[in-house]
C-alpha cells in the first residue's frame, strides 16, 4: 500500500529542484519571468524510449522543459538494473547529472519475450558503451519519486509515459497526484489497427493488443480512471503507424545531427539489430511520435503531428485479449490519437534533437 510511502516521498521531493523560471521580453521590453514547464519522464528504456530520453535531455537543455524526474518500468522491455544504468547513461552525457532517477514494477502480468530484452540490451549497451558501469543509485522507488515531483512542482506537470503504466498507476494511488498532472502523455493501445505481433513465441497474446497495455492491463485501465476527464492523450499503434522508421530518415538523421543527442539517437538506430529491422519495415518512432506530441502543448511551438479524438477507453483485463484497448459507452473518457503526419513529426523531431 503506497499510501505510507507519502512521508517517504516527501524526503525525495527534496532532492528535486524548485520549477525554473526563464525571462521573457514584453512588448515594452521588460523582462518577466515565465514558469519552464515540468515535465517527468516514465518508460521501460526501450531503443525508441533512449531515444525519447535524448530528446528530453535537448529540451531541457534548451530551456523548453524542466525534466524534474526519470524513472523505469522492471516489468518492460529493458533490463532490470541495466535500463536504470542506460537513463543514467544519457543524462549524465547531455550534462543532467542532477535529475532524480528511479525503477519500479519489479513484475509485470505478463512478461515480454526474454529474446526482445536481450536485443534492446545489445543495442543499448552498444550505443552507449556503458556495459562496465554500475547500476546507479536510485532516488527511492519509481512511483514515489513520479509523486515527489508532482507533489514538490510549483505548478502542474505533465507526465510523459512509454512503458507499461504500472508506475504511473502507482504513484496515482498516492493522495494528492493526480490533482498535481496536468495531462497524461502515454504510448499504448490500439484500437482500428491489428495490436504489436509477438508471434508464437508468446503464450496468451492474441495480437489483438500493444505490448505496453498487454505487459500490466491493469495498469493503464486504473490510470484512464483516475486521471480526470480528458486529460490522457493516448497514442496507439492506430497513429504510431503512420511513422515507420524508414533508411532514408535515419540518412537524413545523420547528415543533419548536430547535437550530442542527434548522434546517439542515430547511433541507436544503425545499431545492428535496430538497422535490420527498419530494412525490413518493422520499427516505428513509436515513444518519440508521443514525445513530440507532448512538446507541442507544453512548449506552445509547432503543430501537433498526433490527430486526437475524445473517446470512452476500455481495457480487456485478462485472456488471451488482455491488455486491448477498446471503444465502449462504460470506458473512461479520454483522448485517443487518431493518424499522425509524417513529415511534421519527422522535422520537428530532427529540429528538437538539434536544439533549434
Amino acid at each position: 500500500m503506497l499510501w505510507k510511502h507519502l512521508a517517504a516521498a516527501g524526503v525525495v521531493a527534496a532532492a528535486i529542484l524548485a520549477t525554473p523560471t526563464v525571462a521573457t521580453a514584453t512588448p515594452a521590453g521588460a523582462a518577466v519571468a515565465t514558469a519552464v514547464p515540468s515535465v517527468v519522464y516514465d518508460s521501460d528504456m526501450d531503443f525508441d524510449d533512449a531515444s525519447t530520453l535524448a530528446l528530453l535531455c535537448q529540451e531541457d537543455k534548451q530551456h523548453h522543459i524542466k525534466l524534474r524526474a526519470v524513472t523505469v518500468v522492471n516489468d518492460g522491455f529493458g533490463t532490470r538494473g541495466r535500463s536504470l544504468t542506460h537513463a543514467r547513461a544519457i543524462l549524465d552525457q547531455c550534462g543532467l547529472s542532477n535529475v532524480p532517477i528511479a525503477d519500479g514494477s519489479d513484475t509485470g502480468v505478463n512478461p515480454p519475450p526474454p529474446e526482445a530484452r536481450e536485443m534492446i540490451e545489445r543495442v543499448l549497451t552498444g550505443a552507449l558503451a556503458d556495459g562496465s558501469r554500475p547500476v546507479p543509485p536510485a532516488t527511492g522507488s519509481a512511483p514515489q519519486l513520479i509523486a515527489a515531483a508532482a507533489l514538490s512542482s510549483s505548478t502542474p506537470v505533465t507526465v510523459l509515459a512509454t512503458g507499461p503504466l504500472s508506475n504511473v498507476a502507482a504513484a496515482l494511488r498516492i493522495a494528492g497526484v493526480a490533482a498535481k498532472i496536468s495531462r497524461l502523455y502515454a504510448m499504448g493501445g490500439a484500437f482500428t489497427v491489428p495490436g504489436n505481433l509477438f508471434g508464437s513465441t508468446v503464450g496468451g497474446f492474441d495480437n489483438t493488443q500493444e505490448a505496453n497495455m498487454w505487459v500490466d492491463p491493469a495498469a493503464p485501465a486504473s490510470v484512464f480512471g483516475v486521471m480526470r476527464r480528458g486529460s490522457v492523450r493516448l497514442v496507439p499503434l492506430d497513429a504510431t503507424s503512420h511513422v515507420p522508421i524508414t533508411p532514408a530518415y535515419v540518412d537524413r538523421l545523420g547528415g543533419a545531427a548536430r547535437t550530442d543527442q542527434a548522434r546517439l539517437v542515430h547511433s541507436i538506430v544503425t545499431q545492428p539489430d535496430v538497422a535490420s529491422l527498419i530494412t525490413l519495415g518493422g520499427l516505428f518512432w513509436w515513444d518519440p511520435l508521443t514525445a513530440v506530441s507532448m512538446l507541442s502543448y507544453v512548449d506552445k511551438t509547432g503543430d501537433d503531428p498526433v490527430t486526437f479524438q475524445p473517446q470512452n477507453i476500455s481495457v480487456t483485463p485478462t485472456g488471451a485479449s488482455a491488455g486491448r484497448t477498446t471503444v465502449s459507452p462504460a470506458g473512461a473518457p479520454q483522448n485517443v490519437g487518431s493518424t499522425a503526419d509524417q513529415a511534421e513529426f519527422e522535422q520537428s523531431f530532427l529540429d528538437q534533437l538539434n536544439g533549434n
